[in-house]
């Protein structure tokens, strides 16, 4: 029986523990779980939010203020979001009671939101 030399183990294990984080980490540089969505416009919101009304999107924001909480329905926040070439200052975004979410001023997400009626509707959510 032949006997594999140490130095396969001292170069194989690092580079099989590299590749496994590299395909950890890479889909969270790419986008996340929302990496396929278009991107959220606030200027075309402002604009005409009407023609958006339905859509889909993602939103790339900063917590700014909690403006109001509904014990059993969720809270309404004031975010900013970070991608200034699509539109900026603070707008309102609905996010629904479900199960321990803390917002905290200055955390950064990425909301799946829908736009519905003039409400934006956060539907799944990311911190990053």
């Amino acid at each position: 029986m032949s006997k594999i030399p140490p130095i396969f183990y001292a170069l194989g294990i690092p580079v099989v523990v590299i590749v496994i984080l590299l395909a950890v980490v890479l889909p969270r540089l790419a986008g996340g779980q929302f990496s396929d969505m278009s991107a959220f416009s606030v200027d075309g919101y402002r604009k005409d939010w009407a023609t958006m009304q339905g859509n889909v999107y993602r939103l790339d924001c900063q917590i700014e203020q909690q403006l109001s909480f509904v014990e059993g329905k969720g809270r309404i926040l004031a975010v900013k979001p970070t991608d200034i070439a699509r539109g900026a200052g603070r707008i309102s975004v609905f996010v629904p009671l479900n199960g321990g979410n803390n917002f905290e001023v200055g955390q950064r997400y990425k909301f799946k939101v829908r736009v519905s009626r003039d409400l934006l509707v956060v539907e799944e959510l990311e911190k990053f």
